[in-house]
C-alpha cells in the first residue's frame, strides 16, 4: 500500500490541522512530477518575492521565527506518481504543502496546491494570521507562473 486513503490523497493522513487551503491550476500536461512542481514553486524567486521575504524576516526576527528554508528536496516526506508532500516544522508551526495532479481528458491536467498548517503555540497562530493574506495572493500567482508558460 502506498499510504493513500479512500480519496487517494496522501495529505489527508496529516489531519487534523488548524488551517488549510487549496489552489488549482489547469494546464496542459507538462511531464513534471509532483515533487518537481514543489521544487519549482519554492525555487521561484523574483525580486518582488525576495523583497517580501526580506521584509518578513525583519519583522519576525525579534520573535525567534526561523526565516531560512533548507533545500526543498530535503523537506519532501512522501510522494507517489500523483502527489508529493513537503513538511516544514518550526517552533511556532508545522506546515505541509501538497501538490496533487488530477489528469483530465484531452492532454490537460489540474494541479492542486494545498497548504495545511498546525499551530504549535500562540506565536504561530499570530504569525500565520498576518501571513495568511500574503499567502493567499502569493501561492496562486507563483503556482500559475511556474506551471503555465507565459
Amino acid at each position: 500500500m502506498n499510504g493513500t486513503n479512500e480519496t487517494g490523497r496522501l495529505i489527508e493522513k496529516y489531519l487534523p490541522v488548524d488551517y488549510h487551503d487549496t489552489f488549482s491550476v489547469q494546464t496542459d500536461v507538462n511531464g513534471l512530477s509532483p515533487a518537481e512542481i514543489i521544487t519549482r514553486i519554492f525555487s521561484y524567486n523574483p525580486a518582488w518575492l525576495r523583497a517580501l521575504y526580506k521584509f518578513r524576516a525583519f519583522l519576525v526576527k525579534p520573535f525567534g521565527i526561523e526565516t531560512k528554508t533548507p533545500r526543498v528536496k530535503n523537506l519532501i516526506v512522501e510522494e507517489n506518481e500523483r502527489e508529493a508532500i513537503m513538511r516544514k516544522d518550526d517552533s511556532h508551526l508545522l506546515f505541509y504543502v501538497s501538490v496533487f495532479i488530477c489528469p483530465e481528458e484531452g492532454g490537460r491536467q489540474t494541479t492542486e496546491i494545498s497548504t495545511w498548517v498546525k499551530y504549535h503555540n500562540r506565536i504561530g497562530r499570530i504569525y500565520f494570521f498576518f501571513i495568511k493574506s500574503f499567502h493567499r495572493v502569493i501561492v496562486p500567482r507563483v503556482s500559475k507562473r511556474v506551471l503555465i508558460k507565459e
